[in-house]
């Protein structure tokens, strides 16, 4: 009996170390690859922090604090107007395609799981979150 105690604390004891180590890890190595008329750019997400953080409300009613898409492209020199077409891949593997109408905001917002810090994207103007994109990790501009 005393060994299965002393090796439920061992296991106890790896576990909290791992979870205390996924925690600390750096993720600047993380963040989102642009592509613009087969340019490619790539944001670390300290990046994506550099740019002026918005505080905003979405239709339905929850409060985000996060980024402006149109004023990171601005901040890397990619052009958009009204038209464009924007492609949102996230890490499960799906995809949205969105036409920016004429007052819609995308923003980016920082969250956390148990599997680490992730980016999400959030359109305000969409009450039902039918169009928000967990895991973000691409966006293409057309």
């Amino acid at each position: 009996m005393k060994k299965i105690i002393l090796f439920l604390g061992i296991l106890i004891i790896i576990l909290l170390a791992l979870t205390f180590y996924q925690k600390s890890k750096v993720t600047d190595q993380e963040g989102i690859k642009f592509t613009y008329k087969n340019q490619e750019t790539f944001l670390s997400y300290k990046t994506i922090r550099s740019n002026k953080k918005i505080n905003f409300t979405a239709k339905s009613g929850d409060m985000f604090n996060g980024y402006d898409i149109l004023g990171i492209l601005n901040s890397i020199a990619v052009p958009v107007n009204s038209d464009s077409k924007y492609i949102f891949h996230s890490k499960d593997g799906g995809t949205l395609n969105l036409i920016k109408e004429e007052n819609e905001i995308f923003y980016l917002a920082f969250q956390e799981d148990a599997s680490g810090q992730f980016i999400r994207l959030v359109v305000p103007t969409d009450e039902f979150s039918q169009r928000w994109i967990k895991y973000l990790v691409a966006i293409e501009i057309e």
